[in-house]
């Protein structure tokens, strides 16, 4: 990464090898040095199901096109990019895209017997383990990469260490500033497209429930994109309030999902105000919204947030409440305590569910009740 070009550093490898981890874990050590720096996850920039092509790297790249614009504006020196790709031609998918990206995609590898411990480590469709392994084997014959780094018996903070060690620091770059940015104009004519927006406290589910009442929706027939604003505007240092880029990023890629096809919108992420989502999705001019704000009591609170820093559920790179001790823990409780009394005290929102001692299915059964969808509806 040597050029005046802002830096994209890749990473890439089979299912459960851990670039995720170690992409997120880059790009907070170069938040650490001083360098602003951008972390995206390609599984989250393709969410929409079915598939409007068959090459899901052409919607990922265009999708990574879209924000790279609003990443440049906010001052970002390196973005570092996680996601799977296992040919030459599925690179130039993406660098054709972002010529003043300057591109270094590092292939992580580790032994089969350790690849099949990490994904079963993770708890998340271990059916897959075998299809893992032998993605994990045809990368050994592929030379899409720059570099390739072998993090066997490591660490993701030593993994992280020997990625920057091969793939060397970014050189500094300045903004761009493009004065007078405009606004995203008005989507094409055509009906109305359902917006879901699941908010809500720290730690009540929101993002579990949201994606829970996608797949419910995908597997209606219907086109459907998932988004959850989180992913789409992890900046390293922390950058306080992040509103509008995350307005700007959700905005750039349902211009893409809508052009695609999609029928319905999902969106998990803070909403504390009616206003809130007025603000984003004044940008999204052929949305119809739904807010639904889900609660949870303080003791319900505390132990979805003790089991997420225990490290239960699906991993979250970065998530802020993992490996916190019991005090840290108990603290960060009470605030999301305090979130859900300040959210029942603005009524924000059109759907307020409960969750306390329900199942997912049961809370996903109330939402689609809630806005008028019976189990197997959906606008196709």
């Amino acid at each position: 990464m040597n050029t005046d070009r802002l830096p994209l550093l890749w990473l890439s490898g089979p299912s459960g090898v851990g670039k995720s981890s170690a992409a997120f874990e880059i790009c907070a050590r170069l938040g650490r040095e001083g360098v602003k720096a951008a972390f995206v996850d390609a599984d989250q920039i393709g969410l929409i199901y079915p598939a409007p092509e068959e090459n899901t790297h052409r919607l990922r790249a265009r999708n990574l096109a879209a924000l790279w614009e609003g990443f440049r504006e906010e001052g970002v020196e390196c973005l570092v990019l996680a996601g799977f790709v296992d040919t030459p031609e599925e690179v130039r998918e993406y660098t054709s895209r972002l010529p003043d990206a300057d591109f270094t995609v590092c292939r992580l590898r580790v032994s089969g017997e350790e690849l099949r411990r990490r994904f079963l480590g993770r708890g998340w469709m271990p059916g897959l383990v075998e299809q893992a392994v032998a993605e994990a084997e045809a990368q050994e014959r592929s030379a899409y990469a720059d570099l390739s780094v072998d993090t066997g018996g490591l660490t993701v903070r030593e993994t992280a260490r020997l990625i920057m060690e091969r793939a060397g620091r970014p050189r500094r770059v300045a903004p761009v500033v493009r004065p007078g940015r405009s606004e995203p104009g008005p989507m094409a004519d055509g009906e109305p497209v359902p917006l879901l927006w699941f908010t809500g406290a720290t730690a009540v589910g929101k993002s579990t429930v949201a994606y829970e009442v996608f797949r419910h929706i995908v597997e209606t027939g219907a086109r459907a994109a998932y988004v959850d604003l989180k992913q789409i505007a992890t900046l390293r240092p922390a950058s306080g309030d992040l509103r509008d880029l995350k307005a700007r990023n959700l905005a750039a890629l349902w211009a893409g999902y809508r052009a695609a096809g999609a029928t319905y919108l999902i969106v998990c992420g803070e909403a504390d105000t009616d206003e809130t989502v007025r603000d984003y999705t004044r940008r999204l001019s052929d949305v119809t919204p739904t807010v639904c704000r889900l609660h949870a009591c303080p003791a319900t609170l505390l132990e979805r947030v003790t089991a997420r820093g225990r490290g239960e559920g699906p991993t979250i790179p970065g998530d802020e409440l993992k490996g916190l001790d019991e005090p840290a823990l108990r603290e960060a409780a009470a605030r999301a305590a305090t979130e859900a009394d300040a959210l029942d005290r603005a009524d924000a929102g059109d759907l307020r569910i409960g969750t306390d001692g329900r199942p997912v299915a049961d809370v996903v059964a109330s939402v689609l009740a809630g806005v008028g969808l019976a189990p197997g509806d959906a606008r196709a």
